[in-house]
């Protein structure tokens, strides 16, 4: 039996939301997908990602040349400056010649770089260089830098994404179930390091005639974050996949609409650090709605 069969199987153990007007809620999640194509696709999404480099302490050599810490890509500077990491912060200095932007002001001399503050949603400093781009990113406790280039080879060879076909039957009714105050949970990421996140409670909903409560993570504008990998994984879609829920109505409703579930990042870039499901969010059923496994050139990860 294929997902798609047994998609059909499950529609009538499925707990599907009372049919929004078909047109109109086509038309939405289809302007959806197309939009989530595009900002794959833009200079500076994910398929941009060239690479990712984990800072030592003390100075970090960066410039084309291979024994560099944070190695840039042919047609760079050899020698670009060197990034020092010292006391938990960052600092940048510029190799004679080369020219630099912080934030898009020239840099002159050395220069602070930050990573971003989720508490403050303050985004990471961008240190341009040419055409590049350098974020600091952190993995659990260490601290890298991400490389965007739009000229990256995943954005430059990537194929395309693919949908399985809208089944209003997967756009469920689920019920969300605050804790009494929000905890930090720990997530691991596809590397093995821990991230501390936010969790406001858990999404209630039935899947596949089995009741299940989906860890939710907190989301800007009061909406929830699901991470989760379902029996489809793999298979027919990626092994981890994202899904943001609206926030709760006054009843505490929730829509959870699998037809906009997503591929993370790593599907697509090896130099991306996504979020694992939790273990309550690995489903023992397919869900063969929203994005399938990407079919174009395959991704290796590196250590």
């Amino acid at each position: 039996m294929t997902f798609l069969s047994l998609a059909a199987a499950l529609c009538l153990s499925l707990t599907p939301l009372p049919a929004p007007a078909a047109a109109d809620w086509r038309a939405e999640v289809q302007a959806w997908r197309q939009q989530r194509e595009a900002e794959l696709k833009k200079p500076d999404g994910y398929l941009a990602v060239a690479g990712l480099f984990f800072l030592q302490p003390g100075a970090n050599p960066v410039g084309a040349r291979a024994d560099a810490a944070v190695v840039l890509p042919d047609g760079a500077p050899a020698t670009a400056g060197r990034l020092i990491y010292e006391d938990g912060r960052v600092r940048y200095e510029p190799a004679a010649g080369v020219s630099a932007t912080l934030n898009d002001r020239p840099v002159v001399g050395a220069v602070t770089v930050s990573p971003a503050d989720t508490k403050s949603n303050r985004p990471a400093d961008r240190l341009g260089i040419g055409s590049l781009t350098l974020l600091l990113h952190r993995s659990g406790a260490r601290l890298g830098v991400r490389l965007r280039d739009p000229d990256s080879k995943y954005r430059r060879l990537f194929g395309g994404l693919q949908w399985f076909p809208l089944v209003p039957a997967w756009r469920l009714q689920g019920r969300f179930i605050p804790y009494n105050s929000p905890r930090t949970v720990q997530i691991q990421n596809i590397l093995g390091d821990l991230e501390d996140v936010a969790s406001p409670g858990e999404v209630e909903v039935r899947v596949g005639g089995v009741m299940v409560r989906l860890a939710a993570l907190q989301a800007s504008r009061g909406r929830l974050w699901i991470i989760f990998s379902d029996a489809s994984a793999e298979k027919e879609t990626y092994r981890i996949r994202f899904l943001y829920l609206d926030p709760p109505d006054a009843n505490r409703d929730v829509a959870v609409d699998f037809n906009r579930a997503y591929s993370a990042p790593c599907a697509f870039n090896p130099h991306t650090t996504c979020p694992l499901p939790p273990r309550q969010n690995r489903l023992t059923v397919a869900v063969p709605a929203g994005e399938r496994k990407y079919a174009g050139p395959l991704v290796t990860r590196t250590p």
